[in-house]
């Protein structure tokens, strides 16, 4: 059905309380691929306690942090999701983009309240571009601030504005060879793995509805590329010390198909973090784009 930007722009979602514990956290990080080098203290610290460690990523398994793929918003049959304005085949969708802003280092349990809201409708013609924004709170205190873009295929042709291009948004990197070059590889059930932190499009478990959505074969979820890749460039770079990261964006380029390998590449220029992903060979596939961290 088509959007209607007069009910879904600025469309204030359900608040929400959630909590998360320890096990979570080790869960998440599990579903990443931690604890491949089961004798290495800085590895350790994402699975065993005391000394926990949380990547800001983390922050993505509360519903409210998913995007328009929250499970309040989500009704099974057929699977589409439903809110003011918006009425979505699941299939449909796929992230575009993704920001982090973090304002507190996630302790490794807690409670807190999230909040979002969608921001803005963009046209694109043959699809849509729908940006929400989301604040995870504890105590009243900003522990997280998430700016999500999902892109609706078949949804534009609504009548509003195109947004900003490719070329607004584009980050290029240094003229030069890469500070580093990390290679990380995916397990052939990671994207079953992952499920077990929330997100449960099905085209990431059942071959056919992944073939009915255009893949050969389920993908591996896009925000689980997300977390590998910041945890790949935090352990690399930043000395395997997430609660140094101060804000992640990243364009999502391409899928990843559950085995495959990820290459990233990473400038270091000031206080920020450079780098793109790809799955390496003779064509080299785009995976993350346009990505930045900045840390302390």
């Amino acid at each position: 059905m088509p959007l209607d930007p007069s009910l879904a722009t600025g469309a204030e979602l359900p608040g929400t309380e959630f909590s998360w514990a320890a096990d979570d956290v080790v869960r998440y990080h599990l579903a990443l691929g931690a604890g491949a080098d089961y004798t290495n203290p800085a590895e350790l610290r994402y699975v065993l306690q005391p000394d926990l460690r949380v990547l800001p990523t983390f922050g993505m398994t509360v519903p409210a942090a998913l995007g328009v793929a929250a499970p309040e918003h989500y009704h099974p049959e057929p699977p589409e999701i439903r809110f003011p304005g918006v009425r979505l085949d699941l299939a449909t969708l796929v992230h575009a983009r993704q920001e982090i802003l973090v304002h507190q280092s996630l302790p490794a349990s807690g409670t807190g309240t999230a909040h979002s809201r969608i921001a803005e409708l963009h046209d694109k013609g043959s699809a849509a571009i729908i940006v929400q924004e989301a604040t995870l709170r504890s105590e009243g205190e900003p522990l997280l601030s998430f700016r999500t873009s999902i892109h609706a295929r078949g949804e534009g042709g609504f009548g509003g504005e195109r947004g900003p291009s490719l070329a607004d948004l584009a980050v290029p990197v240094p003229d030069r060879a890469p500070d580093a070059v990390i290679d990380t590889p995916t397990l052939p059930q990671q994207a079953l793995l992952y499920r077990l932190c929330g997100e449960r499009n099905a085209v990431h478990a059942d071959p056919a509805r992944a073939r009915e959505a255009g893949f050969p074969r389920p993908t591996l979820q896009g925000v689980c590329v997300y977390g590998m890749v910041c945890k790949a460039v935090v352990d690399t770079m930043l000395g395997a010390d997430p609660a140094r990261v101060r804000s992640y964006s990243a364009r999502f380029a391409g899928v990843v198909f559950p085995g495959e390998t990820l290459q990233t590449r990473v400038w270091r220029t000031g206080g920020r973090l450079l780098f793109t992903t790809t799955v390496p060979g003779p064509s080299s596939r785009p995976v993350l784009a346009d990505c930045v961290i900045t840390s302390t």
